[in-house]
């Protein structure tokens, strides 16, 4: 149920809504919002810990699709061949891939899978196929200088353990982002800033038809332009996309975190009325 509140009309009201997530979240909060006036280059409304490491949950999997086109950009028929799934790669957790007796997608299903349901049997396999090390420079290419990919996913679950490579900051996880980088993810998506305008219709397809839909747009109309990602793990939430109201305005780019929740929290209820606030005043903006 939306939570009652009081009306934002004004960025100040924006403002002060967001800030008192800070005070109230049973966490740690990181946002950035901002229109992009170029791939890295934004007028910001609002960025709190934007610089700061969060663990990056599924989030991850948006520098994945990148270092994925930017690697056949050129070259996408590749994409629709089909491919077996190898079956250290087939792991638990979101998706259906693994559930399937012999699954036989194309790269670009195996894409549209890792982003729209959050696949993780399709987002290892295009770790192999894409290899860790590209998608951390791909996603450097973009600015998303502090994003790490070392493990799959599910790597450390049952019976699917998975190598973890490489080193990272003790204390910190192994795969990791900011919303900043995220934010210049989506940024370079909305300018096409780097690749074909053919690799982006195909990358957006998928995060326009994201199906986990409870966090940042919770509480939007059903027809509102959103692109986006979502992850989470028992103690973190995440979402970041984009929202448009309006063909003829710059789509307002958001990531919204929440990590290092107690037991129990929901950070996914703290971003969907954030989310929600956020609509509210872009509506008013717009009026």
């Amino acid at each position: 149920m939306r939570p009652d509140r009081a009306p934002i009309e004004t960025e100040s009201d924006l403002v002060a809504h967001l800030d008192s997530y800070a005070e109230k979240l049973d966490g740690r909060l990181g946002v950035f919002l901002g229109f992009p006036r170029g791939p890295d280059d934004f007028d910001v409304v609002y960025r709190a810990n934007a610089d700061e490491t969060f663990t990056s949950a599924s989030v991850i999997k948006i520098a994945i699709l990148y270092a994925l086109y930017e690697k056949y950009d050129g070259n996408l028929a590749e994409l629709d061949r089909p491919r077996e799934i190898a079956p250290e790669n087939r792991v638990a957790g979101s998706g259906l891939f693994h559930l399937l007796s012999d699954p036989r997608p194309s790269l670009d299903d195996l894409a549209r899978a890792m982003i729209s349901i959050s696949d993780n049997a399709a987002t290892n396999e295009l770790i192999d196929e894409v290899g860790m090390e590209r998608v951390e420079d791909a996603a450097s290419r973009i600015g998303m200088d502090d994003t790490r990919l070392r493990r799959k996913m599910m790597a450390t679950l049952g019976d699917n353990d998975l190598e973890i490579t490489g080193e990272w900051p003790e204390g910190e996880p192994a795969n990791a982002t900011t919303p900043a980088d995220c934010a210049r993810f989506f940024a370079d998506l909305v300018h096409e800033a780097t690749l074909s305008s053919d690799a982006y219709d195909r990358m957006t397809v998928p995060l326009a038809e994201q199906k986990y839909t409870g966090s940042f747009p919770r509480y939007l109309p059903f027809e509102t332009t959103v692109a986006h990602k979502t992850g989470s793990v028992p103690s973190a939430a995440l979402d970041a996309g984009y929202v448009s109201i309006s063909d003829s305005e710059t789509p307002l780019v958001f990531a919204v975190f929440a990590d290092e929740l107690e037991a129990g929290a929901d950070g996914s209820d703290a971003i969907a009325e954030i989310g929600d606030g956020v609509y509210e005043w872009l509506t008013e903006r717009t009026a």
